[in-house]
């Protein structure tokens, strides 16, 4: 895998699925191994329903979840998105809201320049994350001057 050279993005996913279906890290990179062909997950971090966080692809490495701009960005994945009638749905518990600040904050550090955006930032096709981000960052006094 290659070593990204610069972090201009740090995108935010979910998984798009419900919140009772039990989801968790293995799963999806067993979707993204066995059924898309990938070395690896394509995220660098999931967030289980659970808050439990669990490191995918190393954070230095090229990401697989944003076409065209995998070489410039960290991924982050919330475990849930889909309402009952698999409807995009704001659906993520507060521990993995808790979680998502902490991973977004530390990333801020790391790559001050970096913008955050939700996965649909980059695709007319994509809801996800199934949340405004950039609300959600201002709420959480986390937007800089870059989004």
């Amino acid at each position: 895998m290659s070593k990204r050279k610069e972090t201009n993005f740090i995108v935010v996913h979910c998984s798009d699925t419900r919140a009772n279906q039990c989801i968790t890290f293995e799963d999806i990179k067993r979707w993204h191994m066995m059924e898309r062909a990938f070395l690896d997950i394509g995220y660098h971090w999931v967030i289980e329903r659970d808050g439990s966080v669990k490191q995918g692809r190393p954070i230095d490495n090229w990401g697989a979840h944003v076409k065209c701009h995998n070489h410039e960005s960290v991924g982050i994945c919330l475990v849930g998105g889909l309402g009952q009638n698999n409807q995009p749905d704001d659906n993520f518990t507060s521990d993995q809201k808790r979680m998502l600040k902490f991973l977004v904050a530390g990333h801020q550090a790391l790559y001050p320049n970096a913008v955050v955006h939700g996965h649909h930032h980059f695709s007319k096709v994509k809801t996800c994350p199934n949340f405004d981000v950039h609300y959600w960052l201002r709420q959480e006094g986390l937007l800089g001057g870059k989004q």
